[in-house]
C-alpha cells in the first residue's frame, strides 16, 4: 500500500506541476536495469522495496542505500533464472500438472472440504475460475521447480560436520531468533490396517474383474463402475520415479494396450494397471483401484493395544521412549523416542493441539484416532520462551547449518555468474 500511495502521490503533483508550469508530462514507469536480455522496472523495484522495509534495520537506511541493496537483489534473482536456458533446465507440462493437482487436493483436504467446494470458495473469494487460479499454481511451480533444479545441479545436498554445525551455532547464536510459548510432546502412533482376510477379500474381486477385462469387456467400462479411484479420470501421467515402486514396476513391464495379469497392491489397495502410453521421462497408464479399508475389528485391535501399552507406561513398567520406539509407526518421531521436539503453539497441528493443550506436564492422552492411525500423546514440557539448543535442537540447528553454506556457495556462483551475462543498470 505505501509502494501505491507513493506513485499516487508522484502522479498527483506532476498533474498540478502540469497544469501550472505546462511542464512535459512526468514518467512514472522506467527501466532501472537490463540483465540478460530481461528488463527491471521501477515498479519491480518499488513493489520489492516495499516488502524489505520490514526488515530489521533496513527501514533506517538512507533511501539510495536501499533502493541498492533491493535492486541488486532483484538482479542476482534474474541471473539465477539466466541459468534455466544455460542449463537446459525443463520442467514438463504433465509434472507442473500433477503437482497442482496434488496442491489442490490437499488444500481442500486441510479445509476438511471437497474439491467442487474449494473452486466455489476460490472463484467467491478471488474472483478467479479454478482454471485461471490452476494457471496462476502452474507459473508460480513452474519457476520454484526450475530454481530447486539449479540449486540440485550447482549446489546440490550439503549435510554439515558436527563440527561445522557447532562452529555456526557459536557465531550466529545470538542471532537465531527465541521460540515463544512451546511445547515439548511425544507420541506412539500405531496405524489401523486391514486383517488379512479383508486384503484377501478385496485381491479376489480384483481377480475376477481381471478376470473380466479377459473375456472381452472393456476397461473404461470396468473403470468406470467399480474403481474406486478420487479422480473423476482413470488415465494419468507417471514421471518415472514419483510413483510407488511397486505399481511403477508393473507398469512398466506392460505392452502399450495390454493390463497387468495380477492385480498390483499399493498404499490405496489393489490396482489393475493398464499401459496407456510410454516416454523416455515417464508413463501414462489407466488404472482401476479398489481400495482395501479396515474393519470394525482391525480398529478395536489396535485401540485395545494402544489402551494396555498406555496402562504399563502409567505403572512404571515400560518407558515411554522405549515403547515408542519398539512399537511407534512414525517414522519421524519413533526413532527419536517419540518425540516432536520443542513446537511453538502456534506451529503445532491443531488437532495435536487441542489435545495437549487438556494435558499437564507428563500426563498422556487417551488413544485418539489421527489420519488412519491410534496415537497417544504425552506432554514432556513447557515455556513460555527458550533459546535453541544444541542438546535438544541439533537437528533444527544442523538444517539452519546446512541452509547457510548451500546460501553461501550459491550467493558465490552468482557472484561468477554475473561476469557472464550482461547487466546494465540505468540508474535509479
Amino acid at each position: 500500500m505505501r509502494c501505491i500511495s507513493l506513485i499516487l502521490l508522484i502522479l498527483v503533483s506532476s498533474l498540478f506541476a502540469a497544469g501550472a508550469a505546462k511542464q512535459d508530462p512526468i514518467l512514472l514507469e522506467s527501466i532501472v536495469a537490463v540483465v540478460d536480455g530481461k528488463v527491471i522496472l521501477r515498479s519491480d523495484l518499488m513493489a520489492q522495496l516495499y516488502h524489505y522495509q520490514s526488515t530489521p534495520g533496513f527501514i533506517q537506511m538512507p533511501e539510495n542505500e536501499q533502493m541498492s541493496r533491493v535492486l541488486d537483489k532483484i538482479i542476482e534473482e534474474k541471473v539465477l533464472l539466466s541459468r534455466i536456458s544455460r542449463d537446459s533446465i525443463k520442467v514438463e507440462e504433465s509434472e507442473l500438472s500433477q503437482r497442482v493437482d496434488i496442491h489442490i487436493k490437499n488444500l481442500a483436504a486441510r479445509q476438511n472440504a471437497s474439491v467442487a467446494a474449494l473452486e466455489k470458495a476460490i472463484k467467491a473469494q478471488l474472483g478467479i475460475s479454478i482454471a485461471q487460479y490452476r494457471e496462476k499454481l502452474m507459473e508460480r511451480f513452474k519457476e520454484e521447480m526450475q530454481l530447486s533444479r539449479i540449486r540440485q545441479k550447482h549446489v546440490g545436498i550439503i549435510t554439515p560436520t558436527r563440527k561445522e554445525v557447532e562452529e555456526f551455532y557459536a557465531t550466529y547464536k545470538d542471532s537465531i531468533p527465541r521460540q515463544y510459548d512451546c511445547l515439548l510432546f511425544s507420541s506412539i502412533s500405531i496405524p489401523v490396517e486391514p486383517s488379512k482376510f479383508v486384503t484377501d477379500s478385496v485381491k479376489n474381486v480384483a481377480i475376477a474383474l481381471i478376470d473380466s477385462l479377459d473375456r472381452g469387456i472393456h476397461f473404461s467400462l470396468l473403470a468406470k463402475n467399480h474403481s474406486q479411484s478420487s479422480l473423476a479420470d482413470t488415465s494419468s501421467y507417471l514421471r518415472r520415479g514419483f510413483g510407488e515402486p511397486d505399481y511403477e514396476r508393473a507398469a512398466l513391464r506392460l505392452s502399450i494396450g495390454q493390463w497387468t495379469d495380477n492385480p498390483v497392491l499399493t498404499k490405496e489397495g489393489w490396482n489393475i494397471i493398464r499401459l496407456m502410453g510410454k516416454k523416455d521421462d515417464g508413463i501414462r497408464t489407466a488404472n482401476i483401484l479398489l481400495r482395501v479399508e479396515p474393519a470394525v475389528a482391525d480398529s478395536l485391535r489396535v485401540l485395545h493395544k494402544l489402551d494396555s501399552l498406555k496402562s504399563e507406561i502409567e505403572k512404571g513398567k515400560i518407558n515411554f521412549s522405549k515403547a515408542a520406539i519398539t512399537y511407534s509407526k512414525d517414522r519421524e518421531t519413533s526413532y527419536k523416542g517419540g518425540s516432536f521436539g520443542w513446537q511453538e503453539r502456534k506451529s503445532i497441528d491443531p488437532v495435536y493441539e487441542k489435545i495437549i493443550s487438556s494435558l499437564k506436564v507428563g500426563e498422556i492422552s487417551e488413544p485418539e484416532i489421527i489420519d488412519g492411525s491410534y496415537r497417544i500423546l504425552r506432554l514432556d514440557n513447557e515455556a513460555q520462551v527458550r533459546e535453541y539448543n544444541l542438546e535438544e535442537d541439533y537437528p533444527i540447528i544442523e538444517n539452519m547449518t546446512a541452509s547457510y553454506m548451500s546460501n553461501l556457495k550459491l550467493k558465490a556462483l552468482i557472484s561468477q555468474w554475473r561476469n557472464e551475462v550482461y547487466i546494465e543498470i540505468q540508474g535509479l
